[in-house]
C-alpha cells in the first residue's frame, strides 16, 4: 500500500519517508568498511519504521566519553551525541545538562545521551556479523531489543562502536537484590522480559547469548521498561556464522548447547528459568563455584540452581518446565508469556507505594574468584559428549551435591490452570 507523506506530498511504503530522511543525512559519507557501508545503506532503504533507522556517525560528534562497564568482546562506554537521532522530519535532541564534566560549548548544549558499544578486533569487520545485526532490526520496531541509532569508529584504536540507546537503570543482575524483595516489579519485569523474548521469537530469530547482563533496565523506577540487548553481538566480530565454535555465559547455557548444539529457541527459555531463579535469590546463577568445564559438566548431568525457601510451587514448577534438560518439555515463548502476564494480572497493586529498600541486615553475597559473567568461547564439547557418551543421561535434577538428587518430573500435558496461583494475594 502507498501512503501520502504528510510534510513533502510524495508517495511513501512505509511509516517512513525517504525523501524527508534524505534531507538529515550527511553527504558523501564513508565508513571505511565497504561492509560497513553497504550495511548502512541497504538498512535506511528497507527500512519500515524510525525506530529501526541507522546511520554512520561521525566520532567527532559525540562528547564527554566516559567507560562503563566491558564484556567478553566489547567495552561499553557512555557519551553525549550532538545530533540526536531521526524521528520523523527532524532529529530529536533535548538541553544537555549545563552541570556536565567536562564543560560543553556553548554551542553544544543540545544532544542525546547515548550508549556506544566498543566491538574488540572489529576494524576488519564481517560481512557475515554485519548480516547477524541486520536480520535483528526489524525486531526493533516492536520495542523488544535496546534501540540501535548507528555506527561510529574511534580514531585511536580503529574499532567500531554501536551508538545505541542510554539505559541509565543498569542491567537486571546489578538490580537482582531489589528485585527480591519486590514482587510486583519481579513479576511486571517477568511479564516485559519475556514479551521482549517472544518479539524477538516472532522474527524467527534466537538470541543466543541471553543473561540477566543483557536484560536492561531504561530507569531506576520500579516499572521501568525493559530492553533485550546483545542478540548479534555476543561473539568476535571477525568469526562467520557458520562457526562451529560456541560462545556463551556457563550458568545460562543449555545443556545441548554446552554438548556443541546450536542454539535455539527452546536454549532461550532455558535461560529465561534461570533468570527467574536470580529474581528469587538476588544472586547469579552459581556464583559460588568457578564456571569452568566441571560445572558445565554437572548441568549437562542436570544440576540446577537450588530452589530458594519461600518460593511458590507454581513458580519452581514454571522455573523447572523452561530449565528441563529436554528441549521438547520446555515451554515456548507462547506459553510462558502468558502465564507471567496472568502471574502479572492477578498480583495485588499498589502503585502509591515506592519499592521496599533492601533490609540492612541483608547478607552480601560475592562472587567466586573464578566466576565469569561475560560470554566467551567454550572449548570442551567434545570432552563432556565422550563422558557422557558412557553414562545414560538421567532426567533428574541434582538440587544439591551435599543434599542429594531429588526427582522432578513434569508433563508436557501442563497447561495454565496448573500455573494458577490463588494463594498469591497472601504474599
Amino acid at each position: 500500500m502507498v501512503d501520502i507523506c504528510f510534510y513533502c506530498k510524495r508517495p511513501k511504503t512505509s511509516d517512513v519517508c525517504q525523501k524527508c530522511i534524505s534531507k538529515l543525512l550527511l553527504l558523501n559519507w564513508t565508513s571505511g568498511n565497504k561492509y560497513i557501508d553497504k550495511f548502512i545503506q541497504e538498512s535506511q532503504l528497507k527500512v519500515n519504521s524510525y525506530r529501526e533507522f541507522i546511520e554512520w556517525i561521525p566520532f567527532n560528534r559525540l562528547r564527554n566519553i566516559e567507560y562503563l562497564a566491558h564484556g567478553g568482546f566489547s567495552t561499553i562506554y557512555k557519551a553525549i551525541w550532538l545530533d540526536g537521532f531521526v524521528d520523523n522530519v527532524q532529529r530529536y535532541r533535548y538541553i544537555i545538562d549545563y552541570d556536565v564534566k567536562p564543560s560543553l560549548n556553548e554551542n553544544e548544549k543540545k544532544g542525546i545521551h547515548v550508549a556506544l558499544k566498543s566491538l574488540k578486533n572489529s576494524s576488519n569487520i564481517s560481512d557475515d556479523f554485519l548480516n547477524e545485526l541486520k536480520n535483528h532490526l526489524p525486531c526493533l520496531s516492536s520495542c523488544a531489543a535496546v534501540r540501535i541509532f548507528g555506527i561510529t569508529q574511534d580514531p585511536e584504536t580503529l574499532n567500531y562502536m554501536v551508538v545505541m540507546d542510554l539505559m541509565n537503570g543498569g542491567n537486571l543482575r546489578s538490580n537482582l537484590l531489589i528485585k527480591k524483595y519486590n514482587p510486583i516489579e519481579k513479576y511486571y519485569n517477568l511479564t516485559k522480559i519475556a514479551h521482549a523474548l517472544l518479539n524477538l521469537h516472532k522474527c524467527n530469530l534466537v538470541h543466543g547469548d541471553f543473561h540477566s547482563g543483557n536484560v536492561l533496565l531504561y530507569s531506576i523506577d520500579a516499572y521501568s521498561s525493559n530492553y533485550i540487548s546483545d542478540f548479534g553481538l555476543s561473539r568476535p566480530v571477525n568469526q562467520t556464522i557458520n562457526s562451529n565454535e560456541i560462545y556463551g555465559v556457563i550458568p545460562y547455557m543449555a545443556p545441548e548447547i554446552l554438548r556443541g548444539k546450536p542454539y535455539t529457541k527452546a536454549a532461550d527459555i532455558y535461560s529465561f528459568g534461570i533468570i527467574m531463579w536470580e529474581f528469587t535469590s538476588g544472586i547469579p546463577a552459581f556464583n559460588n563455584r568457578p564456571h569452568d568445564f566441571n560445572l558445565s559438566l554437572d548441568i549437562c548431568k542436570g544440576l540446577r540452581p537450588e530452589i530458594v525457601k519461600g518460593t511458590l510451587p507454581v513458580y519452581a514448577r514454571l522455573m523447572k518446565r523452561c530449565w528441563d534438560s529436554d528441549p521438547n518439555k520446555r515451554l515456548t515463548t507462547e506459553e510462558l508469556h502468558q502465564i507471567v502476564l496472568f502471574w502479572y494480572d492477578y498480583y495485588p497493586k499498589d502503585y502509591g507505594n515506592k519499592s521496599i529498600d533492601i533490609p540492612s541486615n541483608e547478607q552480601i553475597t560475592k562472587n567466586h574468584p573464578l566466576s565469569c559473567y561475560t560470554s566467551r568461547k567454550i572449548e570442551y564439547s567434545a570432552k563432556i559428549n565422550e563422558i557422557l557418551s558412557q553414562e545414560e543421561l538421567s532426567t533428574k535434577f541434582i538440587i544439591d551435591e551435599k543434599k542429594g538428587i531429588i526427582n522432578e518430573i513434569t508433563l508436557l500435558s501442563e497447561n495454565l490452570e496448573n500455573f494458577r496461583i490463588p494463594d498469591l494475594k497472601k504474599f
